[in-house]
């Protein structure tokens, strides 16, 4: 199996750039993401972009309980 040769940004540049994030749980402050032995490897903020296993991804919208019904 080759070894990753590191992240690459997505185009248009901007965001951060996570690899082996194997969890994702939304909070107050931001959705957490966690890697295979369960640590916690960051927190992102609603509405930033990032790019995470080769797909780049936006956690907009509010935290949960602050939804309107």
């Amino acid at each position: 199996m080759a070894e990753e040769s590191g992240a690459l940004k997505p185009v248009g540049g901007g965001g951060r750039t996570f690899l082996g994030v194997r969890r994702m749980e939304p909070h107050d402050d931001g959705v957490h993401l966690f890697d295979d032995a369960g640590a916690e490897v960051a927190v992102v903020a609603y509405g930033e972009q990032v790019y995470i296993n080769g797909r780049v991804m936006s956690f907009g919208g509010k935290p949960p309980g602050d939804r309107a019904p």
